[in-house]
């Protein structure tokens, strides 16, 4: 019997959503962190509950051919990302199965009923923004699996050089090579729209694929027939709100922040109504475009609900979680609607994050 301090050794088949690599000790699932499929690897049971165990490395007894030379020297120490050893072309494979398998599994969507994937990659040292954390003299990301702080090292492929220069603790922003911290109001300007923000309120933080978001809902909106009316839900400082805003006559924006709803009031343009309220408290009037883009938890069955039912030529979901992505497009699927095109967005290299977005069309 397996129990929580064990040390065994297993040999990975494949990445899952939540970054794990999946063993299987006499058909017992595993789930270890820092093992790739390939290896042949000590793992330390941390713990054993009746389904599945959870494993941590301990020793590498065959390295996977998937590997690279450690880019990071402090890779396996901090939580700031936690594939930095995997090939980058084997990330994005290992994504793109984790979309799969998540629409196979949790939305019962067949691969084959699936649109080809558009794959995004993405260059490195991609963040715009970072948590940082302080304790004592160290400044950096917490450690794996708890909340010690792990100095940013110099050759840190997320966030770079600039930021890990950076002594003040918290949020930072990196703009144009200049370091901000506190709360401030900036400007950004992304393709060919301009915005004004806050370091409090919410950003898209990879600053390479600003332009490819914002040109990808641009197209799958320029689909849509009649361009009376799009509404952008869970809008923030209006990133999206901005290029609807020029292909529809009018645009609801739709946020729950007040700090992120302030700023979308100053970024609006004179055909967009910006009301703050919770997506889950609105209610939503008949559209021809529907865009959001949730939190990690997806929307909520009502919202998808009305979305569904009021949306009248396309919905375009932008998310950050593949499971609740494919829960939510189920549902979706489930009231007339299919999956017209797919694209995967490494918005975070180095990470298991999957960025997904997805344009529904009415099912003929």
């Amino acid at each position: 019997m397996l129990r929580a301090g064990d040390e065994i050794t297993v040999e990975p088949t494949e990445l899952v959503a939540g970054g794990a690599a999946l063993a299987r000790v006499d058909g017992f699932p595993i789930f270890a962190t820092n093992v790739y499929p390939g290896d042949v690897a000590v793992v330390r049971l941390q713990e054993v509950r009746k389904g599945f165990a959870r494993a941590g490395l301990v020793r590498l007894i065959r390295p996977s051919a998937l590997r690279r030379l450690q880019p990071c020297s402090i890779a396996g120490e901090c939580g700031g990302c936690d594939w930095t050893s995997l090939r980058l072309d084997a990330q994005l494979a290992a994504k793109r199965r984790i979309l799969e398998e998540s629409l196979r599994r949790i939305g019962k969507i067949e691969q084959a009923a699936l649109p080809p994937i558009g794959i995004h990659p993405s260059a490195l040292n991609y963040r715009l923004r970072s948590r940082l954390h302080r304790r004592g003299d160290a400044v950096g990301f917490y450690a794996i699996g708890s909340h010690g702080v792990i100095p940013l090292a110099p050759d840190c492929e997320v966030v770079g050089v600039m930021t890990a220069r950076n002594p003040t603790a918290g949020a930072s922003w990196e703009i144009d090579g200049r370091v901000i911290t506190g709360e401030r109001e900036l400007t950004m300007r992304v393709a060919e729209f301009t915005y004004r923000l806050s370091t409090a309120s919410f950003f898209q933080v990879n600053r390479h694929l600003l332009a490819t978001m914002l040109r990808l809902v641009s197209s799958h909106a320029a689909r849509v027939k009649q361009k009376r009316q799009a509404i952008d839900l869970y809008a923030g400082i209006g990133f999206f709100t901005l290029p609807l805003a020029a292909l529809f006559q009018r645009v609801i924006s739709v946020e729950g922040s007040d700090v992120s709803h302030r700023f979308a009031l100053l970024n609006a343009p004179s055909n967009v109504d910006v009301v703050r309220a919770p997506v889950e408290s609105f209610e939503i009037p008949p559209a021809n475009f529907i865009f959001l883009d949730p939190p990690r938890a997806g929307a909520r069955s009502g919202v998808i609900d009305g979305i569904a039912a009021r949306a009248q030529e396309m919905v375009c979901y932008l998310s950050c979680d593949p499971v609740t992505f494919s829960r939510d497009a189920s549902r979706l699927i489930a009231s007339g609607w299919r999956i017209a095109t797919l694209d995967l967005l490494d918005l975070f290299p180095n990470t298991h994050h999957v960025e997904t977005l997805a344009s529904f069309e009415r099912a003929q």
